[in-house]
């Protein structure tokens, strides 16, 4: 049995995520996902063996302080790069800060460490800090005041990956909007087709979007991370050459040299809007087809090279 059976605990009828706390019922969508992961996952292996005997040297990668499990993006693509896993960080090309939590203390990068550093500014990504940035960057607001506002809004959890969202109508009494651990947002009118609420998941790396993974989930789950449909897209089909640019900058003010951010083009003001960022992002996506899962590693896989390379 794998060792990373122990990330994970069974109790009432759900998978709890040791790590984050996430509870995952036991129901045949989380089996299905399950069962669709497994199959990328030896692909992946095999796709390997013809990388295994190249006479290239191999980039030689770490982490810390937590070693990222195989359903992780970042491992696969440092996986079909054929790059080597030290724990010595003076023989490590580059290290990567590594945790999955929401908000952490500022982690040092380790002294013996001759290598390249990557997301060690990137601590803090709950959805307070994740929405002054983009207002910072973009000049226009995500956030709202639950008692003022008039609208539907959307409240959420401070904590990343928690995905208990929920859709409220704004003004709210002033003892339903006090929560220190719920955020506050204007609720983004993604609808397409008034059936699903449709998402892009933009991978970025050095500062640079190269796929971006479009999510489609029905409306009553629209908060939820279970998609119906994943499509692979070409970024410059999706988003101009401003918005990329202010996206680049709001990475860099996150300081993420490498992970996901989920943004969503509201259908009134035709606007983008970064609604969460994750420094530890999962994928490519369980609904992507397994064709386009191997394409997107290929050129995330590139893309990672460089940021190590350059």
């Amino acid at each position: 049995m794998p060792s990373w059976f122990k990330d994970f605990e069974i109790k009432d009828r759900k998978i709890i995520v040791k790590a984050t706390g996430a509870e995952l019922p036991i129901n045949r969508n989380i089996i299905k996902e399950a069962l669709a992961w497994t199959p990328f996952y030896f692909y992946e292996k095999l796709h390997r063996l013809k990388y295994l005997f190249s006479p290239q040297k191999r980039i030689k990668i770490s982490y810390t302080p937590v070693v990222p499990r195989p359903w992780y993006l970042l491992p696969v693509l440092a996986y079909r790069a054929c790059m080597l896993q030290t724990k010595d960080f003076s023989k490590a090309d580059a290290v990567f800060y590594f945790e999955d939590q929401t908000v952490v203390s500022p982690p040092l990068v380790p002294i013996e460490l001759t290598g390249k550093a990557f997301n060690f500014g990137c601590y803090d990504i709950s959805k307070s800090k994740v929405a002054r940035t983009f207002e910072q960057i973009f000049g226009y607001n995500l956030t709202i005041d639950p008692q003022k506002y008039k609208g539907p809004i959307a409240v959420k959890s401070e904590k990343n990956g928690a995905h208990d969202g929920y859709q409220a109508v704004a003004p709210l009494p002033k003892e339903q909007s006090v929560n220190q651990d719920m955020v506050y947002q204007k609720l983004i009118d993604n609808i397409v087709d008034g059936r699903w609420a449709e998402d892009m998941r933009c991978p970025i790396i050095g500062g640079e979007i190269n796929v971006i993974f479009v999510k489609r989930r029905p409306l009553k789950n629209r908060f939820a991370n279970l998609n119906s449909s994943v499509k692979l897209c070409n970024p410059e089909d999706l988003l101009t050459k401003q918005e990329r640019s202010k996206l680049k900058e709001f990475a860099k003010a996150m300081q993420l040299d490498w992970g996901g951010m989920d943004v969503l083009r509201d259908k009134r003001d035709g606007k983008i809007y970064v609604v969460d960022v994750n420094k530890t992002d999962m994928g490519p996506p369980i609904a992507l087809s397994l064709k386009d899962k191997s394409k997107s590693v290929a050129i995330l896989t590139k893309q990672l090279l460089k940021l190590i390379n350059d």
